[in-house]
């Protein structure tokens, strides 16, 4: 079963089902997984923590794989981009609030 030939769609020449591309035309048969090591993983969390924003990309990206792995890979990036930007706006609203407060303290 694993060695059924199947026909390209494009050019319709045979071919086996665990190629992602047709080698006679290039089309893209099936989508390749997305290699999720752990050196990625802890490169795609690190950027949702560090650069809230950024994290979205990659998250989004690996959010929308058909593989599960890859899905829970980017859901945590999502959800870890966005604790990260709640925390940083508090954090920057807080520094602004002591800020005003001493600069209302020094005119009064």
């Amino acid at each position: 079963m694993e060695n059924e030939i199947t026909i390209c769609p494009t050019c319709h020449q045979p071919i086996l089902p665990t190629y992602y591309f047709c080698p006679n035309c290039g089309k893209e048969i099936q989508e390749k997984p997305e290699p999720v090591s752990i050196a990625n993983q802890i490169g795609i969390y690190a950027l949702s923590i560090f650069l809230p924003p950024l994290g979205l990309w990659p998250g989004i990206k690996y959010a929308r794989k058909k593989y599960p792995q890859a899905r829970y890979v980017g859901i945590a990036a999502i959800i870890l981009t966005i604790i990260s930007t709640i925390v940083s706006l508090w954090y920057i609203f807080a520094v602004f609030q002591t800020y005003l407060n001493q600069v209302s303290g020094l005119l009064n």
